[in-house]
């Protein structure tokens, strides 16, 4: 998928114009201990979000493509917590600095990468985040995507397989909050890194 020609040619349904609803059921109320991380945070909706909610913490904005960090660096240009960078979250070498990482924030990433990559992504959360370090996000759990991704569904039964050896997985105890549209496709989850 060339991504870069999707926001060059404004195709981006994913892109809502606003932070994702179920944000409001994490922001402020968890502790997080080091910067907050965004894999594919395209335009920054989510990345400005977190920032303005914790701006004691650095927030890091990751993605692939250049139209999407552009804008989201100017979503975020006034916050000086921010860090937009054109890298790979695969490749903590290309966005990653000294900094100690204490949450992932997943919305967009892992419903985009092929289905193949699904565990370099749990290696990477497992890699840069340390024991008791939190990935928040919502997952398609629930979404017939007709083998015609992305974005990808990932059943709930797998999406504890792959991340419970590294990973405490609990779904979130509340009502799940999405855009208009995908009410019944996704879940909200809550990994806690174990300690091992």
């Amino acid at each position: 998928m060339n991504w870069e020609n999707r926001y060059q040619q404004a195709d981006t349904p994913w892109d809502k114009g606003a932070a994702h609803p179920m944000l409001s059921h994490w922001l402020g109320h968890v502790v997080i201990d080091g910067a907050i991380v965004v894999p594919g945070c395209g335009r920054g909706w989510d990345l400005r979000a977190w920032a303005e909610a914790y701006p004691q913490h650095s927030v890091i904005g990751i993605d692939i493509a250049a139209s999407a960090v552009s804008a989201a660096q100017e979503l975020c240009r006034e916050l000086p917590n921010v860090r937009v960078v054109l890298g790979d979250f695969f490749d903590p070498n290309t966005w990653q600095q000294a900094e100690r990482v204490g949450l992932i924030w997943e919305h967009t990433c892992f419903c985009a990468i092929p289905p193949s990559w699904r565990e370099r992504y749990v290696a990477t959360a497992a890699e840069i985040l340390p024991a008791y370090g939190l990935l928040l996000g919502v997952f398609f759990t629930d979404m017939d995507d007709e083998g015609a991704g992305p974005p990808w569904n990932t059943p709930v039964a797998e999406l504890i397989e792959r991340f419970s050896p590294f990973f405490e997985v609990e779904e979130a105890q509340v009502v799940h909050h999405t855009y208009p549209g995908r009410e019944g496709e996704e879940r909200s989850f809550q990994l806690r890194r174990r300690d091992t």
